[in-house]
């Protein structure tokens, strides 16, 4: 686990950014953390699927942008190729933490030992007068609008898995060699269970403005068509002659 440091300008006046870090850190990841806002842009080029934290057993929303680990599809001759960029790509290498001074507050913490830190090469974090430069200002924005994103996200996945509207998937991927990988551990939204919920419930769905992304969730399914399509476009992987989709009978514990 990463430990944060709190950024200021009187520790980190000279400390710069690598102009790509964001892309290095795409690259290596197969899903994308997303938050609940995000979802409906992120449905309209990725398949999004929920995993489960395996250090607190919380549920994430994810972006699916590999069939392999370690591995990023959407990137294409070090840039991102999708429509939509996932915010916690905008805002790496940059992190909310607790303020050290108040506990109940929040402040912007990294990682010091993070390769995306240079002193001597890349953008500059503060000005020369020890003011914010224009990235860390609109990142900044961005993490202290992630505050209640994080929040309603949470509270959203709360609800859906309360309804029991989420159901284990795995991904058996069928490769050309013969070779049949089986991709487990995501979860999906259960139609079958959506379908059948009284109309007092929808209309609770409804109010709190959960339906919209929970028919994203289930749209964005499509689009692992496309993405076996960019994979097969890649002479140094395995071509993909299809997938299958095994849904759990059973929703999610």
């Amino acid at each position: 686990m990463k430990t944060l440091t709190e950024l200021t300008p009187q520790q980190h006046h000279d400390l710069r950014i690598t102009d790509d870090c964001a892309i290095l850190f795409a690259q290596q990841q197969n899903i994308m953390n997303l938050r609940v806002t995000e979802v409906s842009q992120a449905a309209c080029c990725m398949p999004i699927f929920y995993v489960r934290n395996s250090q607190n057993g919380q549920w994430v929303l994810t972006g699916f942008t590999s069939f392999e680990q370690g591995s990023n599809l959407f990137i294409k001759q070090g840039q991102w190729t999708a429509l939509h960029t996932p915010a916690n790509m905008q805002t790496f290498p940059f992190f909310l933490m607790a303020s050290p001074d108040n506990p109940q507050q929040y402040t912007i913490g990294i990682d010091q030992t993070h390769p995306a830190f240079s002193n001597t090469s890349g953008q500059r974090i503060f000005e020369a007068n020890g003011k914010a430069s224009l990235h860390l200002s609109r990142v900044k924005t961005l993490l202290e609008a992630d505050i209640k994103n994080d929040l309603r996200t949470q509270e959203f996945n709360q609800y859906i898995h309360q309804l029991g509207l989420l159901r284990p998937v795995t991904i058996l991927v069928h490769y050309q060699d013969g070779s049949t990988p089986s991709l487990s551990g995501l979860y999906t939204i259960d139609e079958d269970k959506l379908q059948s919920l009284d109309k007092e419930t929808l209309f609770t769905l409804h109010q709190k403005g959960y339906l919209a992304p929970i028919q994203s969730l289930l749209m964005s399914l499509f689009q692992l068509n496309a993405l076996i399509k960019k994979h097969n476009q890649l002479q140094t992987l395995t071509p993909i002659k299809n997938i299958k989709l095994e849904v759990s009978k059973t929703t999610a514990a």
